[in-house]
């Protein structure tokens, strides 16, 4: 038990794909395609026509978003770290065009993160100041409160639905500041230009990851293989773009409408894991030409997910933590340890409570998470409890060489069961997309209003929900094996039907 892991990751994805047959995109009378319609996939149609009328305008779409990011990443690295500049001055160009990335993404609604990062700010600097070290309890607080209040009665459910994401990657921030004052990682307080330069780097601000706080203080010092960098900025970008169009295109062709009910799920699915490598992968893209680099070795790495890891799971637990690696690392250092000491049991369903807190007033997300949070617990100790009796490396997590099992993962009989585990974690996969709907309230999201009637909506992926959304798809793929309610269940099969 005292290696469990887990992970957390909210979700969101834009789609830069709002027409696949624009004007401009047209096509010789022979290839004209029938409209598309985001219930059944896309029309039967060539590969040619695929590239005309999916492919090329996701593509470009995406290229322009993209590059407009990448561009004020680039003005901050040739700014910052190309030229000797003052440290102060450093973080001013940071906030600078943080800012304008921004505004770009999320219009004048940015003054929301601005707010949340100057109300964070003072939580610490009044809790600093106190004789406990609560600063990280201080922090959490605060921000958790200010995203619920935002919720309910500053923000439309729709554009709080876009930056939402935005907001929480800027609350993870401010608490992984606190806990480290708490922790003595950090002699004192940041002053606010270093502070709102971290919370705001361009690097990370609209897509992630989070960072800690010394990873941002050393970008300056990063000096390692610039080929090397370039070359992971070009496999960052070519991977994205990839998963773009697999999510966008090629998993709605591959699979085409008149697909049996399983292969449809499973396409729905896919296309939802692929949004979220795009993102991930864009994320990385934007970190690295940032000069962000959070390996030891200055290699110039930055991970956010492992799709090998997804595709092709040992077990769910496995999944939830490769899913999105600094969103499970800032839950394991300042949720999980934390509350360690109150019971394994207790750490996990807090962990997956406060995760659940952070993304909304969303019922049905909060249900799900906690049913994650019972349901990876269960496997975990089960296949823990199944190797110490048969003494066999069929855990949860893959042994280590000098595990003491006299059964190893070579062994035919360990292999038949990592690999029934395995199926199982992929079936739970299939049921992603059983849990989305193409209805107009998916703008809106899930939440639980005053009266406490619950609103029955579904999620829309958008880009300002992609940059944190990154486990949620998979939360819902557990639900089906949870929920009982009757009227719930007939929603699902309904949607498989």
């Amino acid at each position: 038990m005292a290696d469990y892991d887990y992970d957390i990751s909210p979700d969101g994805e834009e789609d830069f794909y709002p027409d696949f047959y624009p004007d401009n995109y047209a096509l010789n009378e022979d290839d004209k395609l029938s409209p598309w319609n985001e219930q059944e996939g896309l029309p039967p149609m060539s590969l040619f026509q695929l590239y005309h009328s999916c492919i090329y305008p996701t593509i470009n779409d995406g290229l322009n978003h993209i590059f407009k990011a990448l561009a004020w990443c680039i003005v901050y690295r040739i700014t910052t770290q190309t030229v000797n500049i003052p440290k102060q001055l450093c973080h001013i160009v940071s906030i600078a065009c943080g800012t304008m990335v921004m505004y770009h993404f999320f219009g004048y609604y940015l003054f929301y993160m601005l707010a949340q990062g100057i109300i964070a700010y003072l939580a610490l600097v009044l809790s600093s100041n106190g004789s406990r070290n609560a600063n990280g309890w201080m922090c959490m607080f605060v921000c958790i409160t200010f995203l619920l209040l935002c919720e309910l009665f500053i923000v439309d459910a729709i554009h709080w639905h876009m930056i939402r994401a935005a907001q929480m990657l800027v609350a993870m921030r401010a608490i992984s500041i606190g806990f480290q004052l708490d922790d003595k990682i950090l002699p004192g307080l940041p002053e606010p230009l270093p502070y709102f330069g971290y919370l705001y780097n361009v690097g990370t601000v609209s897509f992630g990851p989070w960072i800690p706080f010394k990873d941002y203080m050393n970008i300056e010092a990063n000096n390692g293989s610039l080929l090397r960098c370039f070359i992971n900025i070009l496999r960052a970008f070519i991977l994205s773009l990839i998963f773009l169009t697999i999510s966008a295109c090629f998993s709605l062709w591959l699979i085409p409408s008149g697909s049996s009910k399983w292969l449809l799920a499973y396409r729905d699915a896919m296309s939802f894991r692929s949004s979220h490598y795009f993102v991930s992968y864009l994320s990385e893209l934007t970190a690295l030409a940032a000069g962000i680099d959070t390996s030891t070795t200055e290699r110039w790495t930055v991970t956010v997910t492992r799709p090998w890891h997804i595709e092709l799971p040992r077990s769910l637990v496995e999944v939830v933590i490769h899913w999105n690696v600094p969103m499970h690392t800032w839950l394991k250092t300042y949720v999980f340890r934390v509350a360690r000491p109150y019971g394994t049991f207790f750490a996990i369903i807090g962990t997956y409570g406060l995760s659940a807190l952070l993304h909304g007033l969303n019922f049905q997300l909060a249900a799900v998470l906690l049913s994650l949070g019972f349901y990876t617990y269960t496997e975990h100790a089960t296949r823990q409890k199944l190797a110490t009796v048969f003494s066999a490396c069929i855990q949860s997590r893959k042994c280590g060489s000098n595990c003491g099992h006299q059964w190893k993962e070579n062994h035919w009989a360990v292999r038949v069961c990592n690999f029934s585990f395995s199926l199982l974690a992929i079936f739970h996969l299939a049921y992603l997309g059983l849990m989305f709907d193409s209805s107009k309230l998916q703008e809106e999201g899930l939440r639980i209003v005053q009266s406490s009637k619950m609103q029955s909506m579904t999620i829309r992926y958008c880009l300002g929900g992609a940059t944190v959304g990154l486990t949620d798809w998979y939360t819902k793929s557990v639900t089906y094996s949870y929920f009982t309610d009757d009227s719930f269940m007939q929603q699902v099969m309904g949607k498989i039907a």
